[in-house]
Parts: C-alpha cells; sequence; structure tokens
C-alpha cells in the first residue's frame, strides 16, 4: 500500500468515528517536510527552520543532537510526519491556540507510532496532553501516554467544551536505529449553532469560461441571504457527459464567511484574471486549491452545499453571449437579476464594453433591480474646463437603459460639423454607464477654447434607435 494512501485511509478512519455532526476544525498533518531541528555535521550546534510555520512550535532546548541524523523534524515519509530520532533529552511540541468557541463536543485525535526494538520507557516516549481556556494542562484520556515498544495508538479526548484549546505533545527518542513519530493532528467538533445553506441562499452571479490566452477561468458567486455563509461548506462542481457531477471542489478549507450582499469571485489563479479586468476589490476574491475545468462553448457550473445539495446549477453556451462580438475571448456572461430564475437564458448578457468585459468580486454591468421605464442619457456640466483644477475637468455622458443588450455610438463634432472624436464606437452598453470627455480629439491633440457637439446613439439587435444631442463648452483648458 502507498504511505500517501495509508495516510489518508487513517485520517478517513479518525473521522469516521467523530460524531455524525461533527467537522474539522483545526488539522495538522506536517506535509512540508524539513521543518524543526538537526545536528550539524561536527556535532556543534543545532540547526533548525521553522520559516512558515503558524500552526505550531517546538521547544528543543533539553536536547543534544550529535550529528546530522539527529534530528526532531518533518519528514515526506507516509505523507509527511513528525518524528524524532536520537535526540537524547525531550522536546515539547505545542499547537497554536486554537478557537473552539463556535462548538461543542470537541474532540482531539493524533497518530501516536513508533519505530525500533528498544523498549526503554524513560528515554522513548510520546505524551500527550491538552490545554482548555489556558489552564491546567491534562492527559488525554485515550492512549495519552506511550512508552517503550508500542507500536501505533490513536491518541484521543471527547467530550470538551471550552472557548480555546492547545495540544502539547512531549516526545523523547535516545537512540539513533529508533523513530518516536507525531502525525495528523485533528480536532473536530459540533457546530453550536449551525448555519443552514438553502437553495438560493446564495447564487451564481456571473462566469468567465472562455479567458484570453494564459487567462483564468472565475466564477462570481453572490450571498442573496441574510445568512454569513461559511465557505468552508460550499463546493464548485462541473457535469460530464451522463450530466453526473465531477470535479467537486471545496472553495476552501479556511475558515471564511461571506457576508450578505457580497460578491465572491472563485478562480484557480487571480494572476490570471486580475491584468485583464478593472479590480476593484482585490480582497474579494478566492483562489481555490483546485477549480472545475469548465468548456468553451457550453457547460455547467454547479454550486453544492456540504451536503451535497444543489444550491445553484447554470447551463451556459457561447451563443449566450452578444452577436456582434465576434471573438469572445475575455468576456464574462453576467447575471441581470437576483430574483430572476438562474436558468432563464434573458437573465444573463454579456458584461459591457465600458466594464471591461468582466466584473469580477462587485456588482454586474448588466445588473438590474427593477424595470427601468424608458432610456435616459443626461450631459452635464454645460461648461468643462479640463486643467486639472479639481472643478468641471471632465464632460460626463450619463446612461441608464431600460434593459440590457444596447450598443452605444458616441460622436464629438466643432460648431463646423467635423467631426474630431469618437468616444465610443459599437459598444456594448451596461445598463447602468457613464461615459467621460477629457477635451481631446482621438489622437489625443488638446482641442481649442470653444463649443462642440456631442450626438449619442443607442441601438439593440431588436431594431429600437435612439438619438441623443447635446451641445458643451469647453473653456479655459489651460492657465
Amino acid at each position: 500500500m502507498k504511505p500517501n494512501l495509508l495516510k489518508l485511509l487513517t485520517y478517513s478512519f479518525i473521522l469516521f468515528f467523530n460524531p455524525i455532526n461533527a467537522q474539522e476544525i483545526w488539522h495538522e498533518s506536517f506535509s512540508v517536510p524539513n521543518k524543526g531541528v538537526w545536528g550539524n555535521s561536527d556535532g556543534t550546534g543545532i540547526n533548525s527552520d521553522f520559516t512558515d510555520i503558524t500552526k505550531w512550535t517546538l521547544d528543543f532546548s533539553q536536547i543534544t543532537l550529535e550529528n546530522e541524523d539527529d534530528y526532531a523534524k518533518t519528514v515526506t515519509t507516509s505523507g509527511g510526519r513528525f518524528e524524532c530520532c536520537d535526540i537524547n533529552g525531550e522536546v515539547i511540541w505545542r499547537s497554536e491556540i486554537i478557537d473552539i468557541s463556535a462548538y461543542k463536543n470537541i474532540s482531539i485525535q493524533l497518530n501516536a507510532n513508533e519505530t525500533g526494538s528498544s523498549t526503554n520507557e524513560e528515554q522513548k516516549y510520546l505524551r500527550a496532553f491538552y490545554i482548555l481556556d489556558q489552564g491546567e494542562a491534562k492527559s488525554f484520556e485515550s492512549n495519552g501516554d506511550n512508552r517503550g515498544n508500542w507500536g501505533q495508538a490513536v491518541v484521543s479526548q471527547t467530550g470538551l467544551v471550552g472557548n480555546d484549546l492547545q495540544i502539547v505533545v512531549y516526545m523523547n527518542n535516545h537512540y539513533a536505529s529508533n523513530k518516536v513519530i507525531l502525525d495528523e493532528v485533528i480536532v473536530s467538533g459540533e457546530e453550536k449553532n449551525p448555519v443552514i445553506i438553502e437553495p438560493g441562499d446564495i447564487v451564481l452571479n456571473e462566469v468567465l469560461f472562455n479567458p484570453v490566452p494564459d487567462g483564468e477561468d472565475y466564477v462570481e458567486i453572490y450571498n442573496n441571504s441574510e445568512k454569513e455563509i461559511p465557505l468552508n461548506k460550499l463546493y464548485l462542481a462541473s457535469r460530464d457527459n451522463d450530466l453526473e457531477l465531477t470535479q467537486v471542489y471545496a472553495l476552501t478549507s479556511e475558515k471564511q464567511k461571506l457576508l450578505p450582499n457580497e460578491y465572491l469571485a472563485l478562480t484557480k489563479d487571480t494572476l490570471g484574471v486580475f491584468p485583464w479586468f478593472s479590480i476593484s476589490c482585490p480582497e474579494c476574491f478566492l483562489q481555490m486549491e483546485k477549480f472545475p475545468s469548465f468548456n468553451n462553448d457550453d457547460d455547467y457550473v454547479v454550486l453544492l452545499n456540504n451536503e451535497m445539495e444543489i444550491i445553484d446549477e447554470f447551463y451556459y453556451y457561447e451563443k449566450m453571449h452578444l452577436p456582434i462580438f465576434y471573438d469572445r475571448e475575455g468576456i464574462a456572461l453576467e447575471r441581470i437579476s437576483f430574483s430572476a430564475p438562474t436558468n432563464e437564458v434573458q437573465n444573463w448578457h454579456s458584461a459591457s464594453t465600458q466594464s471591461g468585459y468582466g466584473t469580477p468580486g462587485y456588482q454586474n454591468s448588466q445588473f438590474m433591480n427593477e424595470e427601468a421605464q424608458k432610456i435616459t442619457v443626461t450631459f452635464q456640466p454645460d461648461a468643462f474646463s479640463p486643467n486639472n483644477d479639481g472643478y468641471n475637468d471632465n464632460y460626463s455622458i450619463d446612461l441608464s437603459m431600460d434593459s440590457p443588450g444596447y450598443i452605444c455610438n458616441i460622436l464629438v463634432f466643432d460648431s463646423a460639423g467635423r467631426r474630431l472624436c469618437k468616444l465610443a464606437d459599437n459598444a456594448a452598453l451596461g445598463t447602468h454607464e457613464q461615459i467621460s470627455w477629457n477635451g481631446e480629439d482621438e489622437a489625443g491633440n488638446r482641442l481649442p477654447i470653444g463649443p462642440y457637439i456631442v450626438m449619442v446613439e443607442v441601438f439593440n439587435t431588436d431594431g429600437t434607435i435612439e438619438r441623443f444631442k447635446d451641445g458643451v463648452v469647453l473653456t479655459d483648458r489651460f492657465e
């Protein structure tokens, strides 16, 4: 049997015997090797490396290491574990302070193993203790004291209640041909007030399934409830050709919450998203360790809770995009309304040109919270002076559409009717957009003081066309 498989089976065995409603609170599997202490080849000192180790500490003040084969550190054996070999003294392994205040019926379990033939109980042991609420250290109720040639043991403690917990393990091994091993330290418990995630609490809100070359897919979710949703209870998946769920991956193992009305963009790597989009909320992204691969032509995006119940599901296909987009790489599909059904085709639309073709982590460019009655376009101010004095430096055009799907052209002319610049050229509009003019022509040249005419045309594929015109004065361009 492969070592990693054995480790997995041991971990599954431990979880199986926990209470049925228990969930993991804290876990250390020692997967990063060579963290701890080891001796020098000349026996003159102790080397140590605890870089990036934040979940535990090691007191090694009472040991003597005579050569580089003497150590108390993590190793790669069996997928990762902590070993002591010929340390001539005692080390004390301590977990960080673990917050257990939101849980009841706390259980702690760890693997305590040894190899070799020594039966010396004073020089070869592993003793495990726990400390509740920074009180007195108490020995584990089952296999807390292991000495000599004990073989393998699952050390356990059940039925704990408190606010915080620390695990303390004392280890000693004076023999080069023996090892004392600590592995799979797991704290679990039952939530005092569990959050039940139901269909509709979280909705799929935006999907980029055909990124630019070297880019990454992303899926945005939105908390449509009044609940604080624990993200470690959510899974993202797809479906195979038989419509069976596949690539079911946890969003995270960390204790993070999605608050009401918050957006969260899920991706495998933000470096495949950030360079191509306007990112107004970097903290509204979550990099998943594993992310489903979604097809470019059509596929299913499935969101599940920890009971594997479907919370939301979206079937997309490439032709849902606006027909004017011949090349659809790097263009996201956005949800229009939270209240309309997810799989209603009319509830999705290509992200707008002005938004950069995607709005991951914040409100969609095509979002509509109520039905607008008509198209409105407003212009302001009547005169502007782009001299960077902070007052009327830009001329703004605000556009509000009665539905998604409109395309826009905006032209600027001088008083003689000569076209000077195009502020929008067949741009896909969002439901609410603002487009600004800085007083320059298409070549970036500064235009002279005087009156100008701005023409706005909006149209859709249904044949609706509306035109708007405004006059504006460019004044006091430079002092």
